[in-house]
């Protein structure tokens, strides 16, 4: 059987996804700073409303997301 990508919005931007894949595997395929962000805490996964969103959930066709690294991380970084 094969799978056909599904489309994703990934900050403003259109992609095409696994299907059954998870946004943890899409960034680290199509993002990996972001991915890398997220993975140590300096960056927050949200949902078209703001809302967090689970980075290990399903992707699902049409979903939109915002990943954007914290600016308080950014500058705790800066200082040390």
């Amino acid at each position: 059987m094969t799978s056909h990508p599904i489309s994703v919005f990934l900050n403003g931007r259109h992609f095409p996804a696994s299907a059954g894949s998870s946004l943890r595997q899409f960034l680290a395929e199509h993002e990996p700073d972001l991915h890398a962000s997220l993975a140590r805490g300096g960056a927050a996964a949200t949902d078209a409303r703001g809302l967090p969103v689970d980075p290990d959930a399903p992707l699902v066709a049409g979903a939109i997301f915002r990943v954007g690294r914290s600016a308080r991380q950014a500058q705790e970084d800066a200082d040390a």
